[in-house]
């Protein structure tokens, strides 16, 4: 398959000239440098015959360096193969340095690899989500989800090895493979090309491993871990195991990586024998991929997600009665042909995604809130399930010339989605700090509901090199939605300045683009969910004040219009030496037409909760990056983000202690105005050890408060939690064990002790006002890893 954006360099075996007209200097001290187009292809021209020497360079792949090459007279044509990077230990192998700026990249693009997935030591390195922080653009909230560019979790495009991978239903992602079996994962927040279906605020690209001619396994984590604290218990275990090798060499091959975890936690502020809560996973992800031809390839995959958890939301504040038990099932299968017709590529791919979620309470007594927590059982047990039928299509021309280069690309996308819920709800009573009944909340109506939609959209795409030092990509793309019954457009336009007369030492990127965001099924499967009847009680819990009433969601009458991304980014890179890259990324994005419900009669209990286009969410950031890689011997990244995550409608209203305010502006609880990341790694000189680190600070994010009633109390998300900050330190071993080579790390995870907590209790009439708990504590862990034959 192509490589793009490889850096390619030539220069002369035996230090003659290049060129028609020979140069003032010997070759030997002079290099040629060219970059592949989007097919892997790059050119030399007015080349004298003779040896020559060629080295290519690509981040995640090892160098090829020094190929030996004999140009005659007349056209040549040669071809190259570059290998991903694996933990090779046979033989040395050079991987591409990370300080390497691409002058044709025109995306707000950040990638990880695969050995900084590895090698970084975050909390539950077992979890992809916790390796993602590292990327200054990604944050995670307190529930877990994760945020691109300060946007929504529905509002990103989640891609895995070219497939939409979001729940259906949401968008979000829930989806889980082993972290062994990524090789990339990368985040785009501005300036990304037109051929992302409905990117809305940023784009999360996940690649995985594909099997090759030799046989691999590895496996990580084996070893069960013991909890001794009030008793003994099963602690967490994560093993992972992967396999790969040839099902026929040269022609065929395979990839396995399969993952258990079980996750204990153990709540000190609850009584014994009512103080845990623990979750099963496991996950399969099988790769197949056959070469028909050199250039045909038919690849398919299949990833089967299966999770069991019992006591989940056990914390400080809400007893074991008050959790739930859950269960998860995901299927997700693809197939993708690639084929070259003369020099064009093209690319059909189709997939089928499905997912059931079930979550359960631990009985059906009503489910009682107070100041200080909760006690009964959750008043909601709910069967979720989601579908999806993805079909694409892609061709990559070759590159034309036409005042300068043109490289053009189409595509096409065609989704086809279902989601169906079934609820059952019970009572549930909010008490006042002296036990007597200020609200009861019951449900009527059908439980049962079902959605569909179909999308469509197509895209053409030009990347135009007008000169060397100037590059221009233009694309637009038409989608069409059933549910909004109308097609949008979507342009965008992305510039490259290379400043300087060396081109890669320094680039400015601009861009603006116009996307659309994805329709959240559930979210308008609320208007076809039950009413919510309350009563409200004077002060002795006796007497009715007011309703009861009922209150439920509607659709507008006159439909929807599809929620859409106004983009503007800039970004300046620079090159400091042969290993240090400075960036600078400034970002400006703009909601419109958000789809929000909001109170006809606000204030008043049995409101209808209309759908409307008019949320108007705001992104705004800086962010000010380095990074600086010591040969192959240490890495180091450093990063701030200043950014604000405002939105004009920041109120969610939903079934349960469902809230009757007017809608009003505010952060989204996921803001966070200084962020600061660095990490980085470094093979020491004592008994070879390898030494690693991560940490993060960042403002806490905002919450809001509400009266005894649950009703909003004061602005929406006006308290924050406290500021967070995390030290984490790896010390990671290798050693030879009958014959094989395996790595030991301990790690020391929050080595500052911070609290950073996750939950509060944000009940103003509460005598524990504002007390917050939760929060990973100091920790020490291991990681035993098998990996490979000596």
């Amino acid at each position: 398959m192509p490589v793009p954006a490889t850096e390619v360099l030539l220069e002369s075996a035996t230090g003659g000239t290049a060129g028609a007209k020979p140069p003032a200097a010997p070759l030997a001290s002079l290099v040629l440098t060219a970059l592949t187009d989007h097919l892997g292809r790059f050119s030399f021209t007015n080349l004298r015959p003779g040896d020559y020497r060629v080295t290519l360079r690509k981040p995640g792949f090892f160098v090829l360096a020094g190929q030996p090459l004999t140009l005659r007279a007349g056209q040549n044509e040669v071809s190259y193969t570059l290998n991903h990077e694996q933990e090779l230990h046979e033989k040395v192998e050079v991987s591409a340095g990370a300080g390497r700026m691409d002058p044709e990249e025109t995306a707000q693009r950040a990638t990880l690899l695969a050995r900084e997935i590895r090698d970084v030591p975050v909390p539950n390195t077992h979890t992809l989500l916790n390796s993602l922080v590292v990327l200054p653009d990604i944050v995670r909230d307190n529930a877990g989800a994760i945020h691109v560019a300060g946007a929504r979790t529905g509002e990103t495009q989640y891609l895995l090895d070219g497939f939409e991978i979001g729940d259906p239903a949401t968008g979000g992602l829930n989806a889980r493979f082993s972290v062994d079996a990524t090789r990339s994962a990368e985040v785009q927040a501005g300036r990304f090309g037109s051929g992302y279906a409905h990117p809305g605020a940023g784009i999360l690209t996940l690649d995985s491993i594909s099997g090759d001619d030799r046989w691999r396994f590895g496996t990580t984590n084996f070893i069960p871990g013991i909890h001794v604290e009030r008793g003994w218990h099963l602690g967490n275990w994560y093993p992972r195991f992967q396999f790969s090798g040839p099902l026929a060499r040269g022609r065929a091959w395979f990839s396995e990586a399969v993952s258990l975890q079980h996750t204990f936690t153990l709540v000190k502020q609850q009584p014994p024998g009512a103080d845990e809560t623990s979750q099963w996973a496991g996950q399969s992800l099988l790769r197949l991929q056959g070469n028909l031809t050199p250039r045909h390839i038919l690849s398919a995959s299949y990833l089967y997600n299966r999770e069991s958890g019992t006591h989940l939301g056990l914390d400080a504040f809400d007893p074991v009665s008050t959790t739930l038990d859950a269960e998860l099932r995901r299927s997700f299968v693809a197939l993708k042909d690639q084929l070259w017709l003369h020099s064009t590529l093209i690319t059909l791919g189709f997939a089928v995604d499905s997912g059931v979620l079930e979550r359960m309470p631990q009985g059906s007594a009503p489910y009682v809130l107070t100041p200080a927590g909760s006690s009964g059982n959750y008043f909601e047990r709910l069967r979720r399930r989601g579908r999806r039928l993805q079909g694409m299509g892609s061709v990559a021309a070759p590159s034309r010339r036409w005042h300068g280069t043109h490289e053009l690309a189409a595509g096409f996308n065609v989704n086809a989605l279902a989601f169906s819920q079934a609820a059952m709800r019970g009572e549930m009573d909010v008490l006042r700090g002296d036990g007597t009944l200020a609200r009861l909340s019951t449900f009527s109506g059908n439980a049962a509901l079902r959605l569909s939609n179909t999308q469509a959209g197509g895209y053409v795409q030009d990347t135009w090199k007008i000169a060397q030092r100037l590059i221009v990509q233009a694309g637009v793309r038409a989608d069409w939605d059933r549910l909004v019954q109308h097609a949008m457009a979507g342009p965008h336009v992305a510039v490259n300045i290379l400043p300087f007369q060396k081109e890669d030492t320094a680039k400015l990127s601009l861009g603006w683009s116009l996307t659309n965001a994805p329709l959240d099924l559930s979210l308008l499967g609320r208007a076809g969910d039950q009413a919510q009847v309350d009563t409200f009680y004077d002060a002795s819990g006796v007497v009715p004040v007011a309703g009861p009433a009922a209150s439920r969601f509607a659709l507008p009458a006159g439909g929807l219009t599809q929620p859409r991304f106004a983009t503007t980014s800039a970004g300046w890179q620079q090159k400091i030496g042969k290993d240090t890259l400075l960036g600078v990324e400034l970002l400006a994005r703009n909601g419109r037409d958000g789809l929000v419900y909001a109170a006809q009669q606000p204030g008043q209990p049995g409101t209808v909760f209309v759908l409307q286009n008019t949320r108007r969410d705001r992104y705004r950031s800086a962010t000010f990056s380095a990074r600086h890689a010591f040969a192959q011997q240490a890495e180091l990244f450093a990063g701030y983000t200043r950014s604000r995550a405002h939105s004009n409608e920041a109120l969610d209203p939903a079934l349960g202690p469902l809230q009757f305010a007017a809608q009003q502006s505010g952060p989204l609880p996921w803001d966070a105005p200084n962020r600061l990341l660095t990490w980085g790694w470094a093979q020491t000189p004592f008994w070879g050890l390898f030494l690693s680190y991560f940490f993060e600070y960042r403002s806490g994010y905002p919450f809001g408060s509400v009266d005894q009633y649950q009703q909003l109390a004061g602005a929406a998300n006006a308290q924050r939690f406290p500021d967070y900050a995390s030290l984490n330190l790896g010390l990671e071993k290798r050693f030879q064990f009958r014959g094989y080579y395996w790595a030991a790390r301990i790690s020391a995870v929050n080595v500052l002790a911070r609290e950073n907590p996750e939950t509060v209790v944000n009940n103003i009439t509460a005598p524990n006002y504002l007390a917050f708990a939760g929060g990973q504590s100091r920790a020490f862990t291991m990681r035993l890893r098998f990996v490979g034959r000596k």
